[in-house]
Formats: C-alpha cells, structure tokens, sequence
C-alpha cells in the first residue's frame, strides 16, 4: 500500500479529532497540563457565553496565566497555554455561529456557577 502524503494525512487526523472529540480534547496534552486547563477554561468561557451564564472579566486569560505560573508552570508551558486558550476559543466561537447549540435550564445553571468561581478568580477546579 502506498504512504499517504504527510499534509493530508495531518488534515484526515485533525478532521478525525474534530469530529470524534470535543475541541479540548483535541488540543490539551498530556505533556501541558496548563494547556489543558487552559482548553477547558476557553471551552467553559465559550459556553458561557452562548448559554448567557456569565461574561468574563477583560483579565481572565491574565489571571489564569498567572495562576499556571503560581502552580510552577514552565515559560514553555504558559506559552501553550496561552496559544490554546486563544486557539480554541476562536475554534468555539466559529463552530457555535455555524452550528449554535441550544442551552438547556441545567447547563445554564451549572456553567453560572463555574463561570462565577472563574470570575472570581478560582481557577483550581480546571
């Protein structure tokens, strides 16, 4: 059998991810945990957002940075961190004004009350 050319193979992978996972899956690692909190937190802020459960604070991604930092996070780390967090939410705005997904009472509750501890500043429980 012939090898596939690496630029498609990479794309069927990505495509393959998208549609099998949740976006955060696809982008947090094992190797950047603080890239995984940051995934679930531009996830929950995403959802927030189209849930109208709670707006974040201009100083969000600031302060999660420098919680990851307080945490003993890497430069390196902070670096992916930060890129996921602005990678997916870009990713979630786009795939809500393409395919918006209805809000039910339950999640609305439940993504206000963690949008309020994220407002807060308590971003232990990513």
């Amino acid at each position: 059998m012939p090898a596939l050319p690496a630029l498609p193979v990479a794309r069927l992978l990505a495509l393959a991810c998208l549609l099998a996972f949740p976006l955060s899956a696809c982008v947090a690692g094992q190797a950047n945990p603080s890239a995984g909190r940051a995934s679930e937190l531009a996830s929950l802020v995403s959802r927030s957002v189209a849930c109208k459960a709670g707006y974040p604070r201009a100083s969000t991604l600031d302060r999660f940075i420098a919680a990851e930092v307080a945490r003993g996070a890497t430069p390196e780390q902070v670096a992916g961190a930060r890129s996921t967090y602005v990678t997916v939410s870009e990713a979630e705005t786009i795939n809500q004004d393409i395919q918006p997904q209805a809000c039910l009472p339950e999640e609305r509750a439940a993504v206000k009350e963690r949008m309020s501890r994220i407002r807060a500043g308590k971003f232990d429980a990513l």
